[in-house]
């Protein structure tokens, strides 16, 4: 099959290759197991991976690690070389005992490299589950990592509040425009930190007030519509400069959810505890694998509620060709874009 394929460090656009490269099979994944940068094999003290599904593709989101997997600015070394991709849907041709109940069915699930969804056949792991009822397929290639890491940074780790005032950094992108969604249905006041004329008025479209940051001091401007004041929670998907001015808005006792590194890591203020700021971390995969999977249905069942009574919808802005990939990375890489970018797979591997 033609799959999508990192072999060396540098750009999307000059080091992403449409490689031929085998179908995974049980036997492939058999000896298996999970570590923080994907598959490797099973040795001392390393149990075999045994919760995935092989996958036919059908569509694949595109997302900030891949392009940060290929630069080798992501924060875990990932062997090479990979297929990319880190999410999609499609169709359950094989799997584990415990997921062949999903034979046949069309599920969403989180893919783990080398074996990524920029493939026409992936495998899916942990997060896994069908296609909510209604929901299209470019819908469900763009929902499941963005949704369910907002939800476990705004509400289960970060305790957004009805009443408590949030800033949202990168409130345009896949994760933020999730967040922003996630912290208005729980009657927060939302105020949306974005790039651009085109990225305000799309998260004025989620019911965010908004914050341009290329016309000027946006802490300053956060401010003015706070009245002065500070602010209960900065949701942080960006990090970097931006993220750590952002200290200054949050009122004695504030929280600072750090979500993401969009804008690369620093290091922190270490006077932060002087205000009784708490600074949060989020990570899905921190977890016991027991606890991440209670905590996937848990999310999934507060979702599925939401999007049904229309308060939540997987933020799909973009579909681009198979060979449109790299481009559309590179687009991405430089926030060029708006909500999730999804990928139709072609069904034989051909572009």
């Amino acid at each position: 099959m033609k799959a999508w394929r990192v072999h060396d460090f540098g750009e999307p656009k000059d080091r992403f290759v449409l490689d031929e490269v085998p179908e995974p099979t049980p036997a492939a994944l058999a000896g298996m197991s999970m570590g923080l940068g994907g598959w490797i094999p099973a040795g001392p003290g390393l149990e075999p991976f045994d919760d995935w599904v092989i996958m036919r593709m059908e569509m694949a989101a595109l997302a900030l690690p891949d392009v940060t997997m290929c630069r080798g600015t992501y924060p875990v070394p990932v062997v090479r070389p990979y297929v990319s991709g880190q999410e999609g849907v499609g169709i359950v041709e094989d799997a584990v005992p415990s997921r062949r109940h999903l034979l046949g069915k069309r599920v969403v699930a989180c893919t783990i490299q080398p074996w990524g969804s920029l493939a026409p056949v992936a495998v899916g792991v942990s997060m896994i589950f069908e296609v909510p009822e209604g929901m299209s397929s470019e819908q469900a290639a763009g929902y499941l990592i963005a949704s369910h890491t907002a939800h476990h940074a705004a509400i289960r780790r970060g305790g957004v509040a009805s009443g408590e005032t949030v800033v949202a950094l990168g409130a345009a992108g896949g994760l933020g425009s999730a967040i922003v969604q996630l912290c208005v249905a729980q009657g927060a006041r939302v105020i949306a930190v974005v790039g651009g004329a085109e990225k305000a008025a799309f998260c004025r479209g989620l019911g965010a007030e908004v914050v341009d940051h290329t016309e000027g001091d946006y802490v300053a401007a956060v401010r003015q519509l706070v009245g002065g004041g500070g602010v209960d929670v900065v949701m942080d998907p960006v990090q970097g400069e931006m993220g750590a001015v952002s200290d200054g808005l949050l009122v004695p006792g504030g929280r600072r959810v750090l979500c993401g590194h969009a804008g690369g890591l620093i290091p922190h203020d270490p006077d932060f505890y002087l205000d009784n700021h708490s600074l949060v971390g989020v990570d899905l995969g921190g977890y016991p694998r027991e606890t991440m999977r209670q905590f996937h249905l848990e999310t999934q069942d507060v979702l599925t509620r939401l999007m049904a009574e229309g308060r939540y919808r997987p933020t799909v802005e973009r579909r681009v060709a198979f060979d449109e990939v790299p481009a559309a990375l590179e687009d991405l890489g430089a926030r060029r874009t708006i909500g999730r970018v999804v990928v139709e797979i072609p069904q034989h591997g051909g572009i």
